[in-house]
């Protein structure tokens, strides 16, 4: 290759989100995101005026992808500052790319590293008042694994699992700071028991279900670092 040529990167597509002023560009072939951004930034969005505290400081996105979280709450939350951080080399590019094309580049930070990585935490003193995160929650034994080595790292607990992930938004979130996450609601139980290893108190609970089943599939979960103990358990979500 030449130079002065530009490296070859995947094919991509812009998406456009109905009811979101932002273009969002991400991998024709790999991992593409689903609806569960959307969920996750709707239950934000819901608990603005409670989480004011929290949600008009500086937020930590771990694993951001392409970094659609911030780039749907930066609309949302107009005082809020991000920082994205993304293991994965082409998906955290897209976020860097994206966040300039919406002219967010002065508010939403991209870092392509791993979270887990002690270098990524160099500075101690540093504390987020929120930490949000749609991570990989399929267990590595667990579930069919993808052929495409993105979509596997996205989904699966390949790179992180849920200790490293409850360890990193404990670590990372300052005094009754929030972490705010969405799972399997199959994997509650696992789920509460890491938070409160960590002082992460769960404090409101959100079930997502398909329309008309019983069983919830998902959960949307905001967990409180050094909270008193006592959960609210909201309406669920159908869809």
């Amino acid at each position: 290759m030449n130079e002065s040529q530009e490296p070859a990167y995947p094919a991509t597509t812009i998406e456009k989100p109905p009811g979101f002023a932002v273009e969002i560009e991400q991998p024709r072939k790999g991992y593409r995101y689903n609806q569960d951004p959307f969920h996750l930034v709707k239950f934000i969005e819901d608990h603005r005026d409670i989480w004011r505290r929290q949600l008009s400081g500086d937020c930590l996105d771990l694993g951001c992808g392409v970094g659609i979280l911030p780039l749907l709450l930066a609309r949302i939350l107009p005082e809020t500052r991000f920082t994205g951080i993304e293991i994965q080399d082409e998906l955290a590019r897209l976020a860097t790319r994206n966040c300039q094309r919406n002219q967010l580049d002065d508010r939403i930070r991209i870092l392509n590293a791993d979270y887990r990585d002690d270098n990524c935490r160099a500075d101690k003193t540093t504390r987020f008042q929120c930490v949000i995160s749609n991570p990989p929650y399929y267990p590595q034994a667990g579930g069919r694994i993808n052929h495409c080595p993105q979509k596997q790292i996205a989904r699966h607990e390949i790179n992180s699992d849920l200790i490293s992930l409850t360890q990193t938004a404990a670590l990372s979130l300052s005094h009754k700071g929030l972490f705010i996450t969405i799972f399997p609601a199959e994997r509650l139980l696992e789920l509460t028991s890491r938070l409160k290893s960590v002082k992460l108190e769960p404090k409101h609970l959100k079930f997502i279900h398909p329309k008309g089943a019983d069983r919830a599939v998902m959960l949307l979960m905001a967990a409180r670092k050094n909270g008193a103990p006592g959960i609210i358990i909201e309406e669920p979500l159908f869809i």
